[in-house]
């Protein structure tokens, strides 16, 4: 299948105040939409994680689900990276979304309350692995789009800050889709959230697909998962490639810490009795990550990227710690309030280097691997950490996020050395 594209003919800015400001408008409503478009792939694992929880008072057979939800997403991510350059991609979107639409709406119809607990039953999660068949990474959409906009209107020097923009995006859509299913879960039901995650994926997929920035040819814009550019020279080339590995480790190590602790919360919630608090719970740790964010980009010029994720990694290793030793529904909060304070800075550091390392040299490329490992490892983490706490004790299970957090540290402290050795040593980061 042909993935050329139509290589639009550059055009000046605007001199006129009013047609630059136009732009601004533009753009604002685009990365709106493109913030929006994120929560539905946020909010369908935790809310699937909270629903089957309470339905079957089964941990174990809340992760197994959620579990495949994930594994389900990281195969989509895949097959959006394969197709993201085809001329048809606007309409697979929509139809992205009807899909997505309808087999969320049906899922949350579905009798969870007699969900098998055991290995021998897989076939019992094959809908979760379906449903998340239909959860497109959108992250990898809007980027696409950005390109278009950008070639299209002769502003390709604004395509680092569109990224960046971006980046931010992706943190806040994890904060945002934490603290809206906590909510919707204890206002109006966990199975609430996967009616509220389709409708929510049907209208911003419309609104995305409809916008005026969908009228730009789409730019061909390589996304390649595997293949390393030759064209480079070998020692700038290795250094990328451990660049690039570090921030995939990362990245998979942080959302193994978020799997391990929604893992260890449904533990502890089902064996309290409490699992109906546990979506407002979670939702702390998504209020702690974004002040922990907000923190992060309002210090951003004083202390680089890479500096802020060694911070952000002892923090999380520091904080994840004290999941073994809980004191109540309100010691527990505190913790994952706590997670979520140096979680949040991680996640927005973690994409915003993958910005400056990789703008150039497969960029997005790096970003749908990060899609890929981000749905994979958060899949592990919730299986390991379930399984310890069923089948051994809640204490064995809260090692997973201390585990996690280890690594994430490791990687931390791998990344900055590297990027220290390196021969072009960008300071922002």
């Amino acid at each position: 299948m042909s993935t050329a594209t139509r290589t639009p003919v550059p055009v000046s800015a605007p001199p006129d105040p009013a047609a630059r400001e136009r732009l601004v408008r533009s753009d604002r409503q685009l990365s709106t939409i493109t913030l929006l478009l994120r929560l539905p792939q946020v909010m369908a694992p935790l809310g699937v994680l909270t629903w089957v929880a309470v339905s079957a008072s089964s941990a174990w057979a809340a992760a197994l689900s959620s579990a495949a939800l994930c594994l389900g997403m990281a195969v989509c991510a895949v097959g959006m990276a394969l197709f993201s350059n085809v001329r048809w991609r606007q309409w697979a979107l929509a139809g992205i979304a009807l899909i997505q639409g309808g087999v969320m709406w049906q899922l949350s119809r579905v009798d969870v309350s007699t969900v098998p607990v055991s290995w021998g039953a897989v076939s019992a999660f094959v809908p979760f692995f379906i449903a998340g068949l239909s959860l497109a990474p959108m992250g990898l959409a809007a980027r696409l789009r950005w390109a278009s906009v950008l070639e299209g209107q002769g502003r390709l020097e604004a395509f680092s800050s569109a990224m960046r923009r971006e980046s931010v995006n992706e943190a806040l859509a994890t904060v945002l889709g934490a603290a809206l299913t906590g909510l919707l879960a204890v206002v109006i039901g966990p199975s609430s959230v996967l009616k509220v995650s389709a409708t929510l994926s049907l209208v911003t997929i419309a609104l995305f697909v409809a916008h005026r920035s969908s009228r730009y040819p789409q730019a061909n814009v390589p996304v390649h998962l595997l293949r390393v550019d030759r064209s480079v020279p070998p020692a700038p080339r290795t250094t990328t490639f451990r660049l690039r590995h570090g921030l995939l480790y990362g990245i998979g190590a942080l959302n193994a810490l978020l799997g391990a602790v929604q893992g260890c919360l449904a533990v502890y919630s089902v064996s309290l009795d409490s699992v109906e608090t546990m979506g407002a719970i979670y939702a702390l740790l998504g209020f702690g990550a974004a002040v922990g964010s907000s923190l992060a980009v309002r210090f951003r010029h004083r202390i680089t990227a890479s500096n802020m994720m060694v911070l952000s990694g002892t923090g999380a290793l520091v904080t994840s710690m004290l999941l073994s030793a809980p004191s109540g529904s309100l010691g527990y909060s505190v913790v994952l309030l706590l997670v979520g304070l140096f979680s949040g800075p991680s996640l927005l550091c973690l994409h915003s280097s993958a910005g400056q390392v990789g703008v150039t040299t497969g960029f997005l490329g790096l970003v749908a691997q990060m899609s890929v490992v981000s749905s994979a490892s958060t899949a592990v983490g919730l299986i390991v950490c379930a399984y310890l706490g069923v089948h051994r004790d809640y204490m064995s299970a809260a090692m997973g996020p201390v585990a996690a957090a280890m690594l994430l540290l490791g990687t931390a402290l791998f990344f900055s050395y590297t990027l220290r050795r390196s021969p072009v040593h960008d300071p922002r980061i």
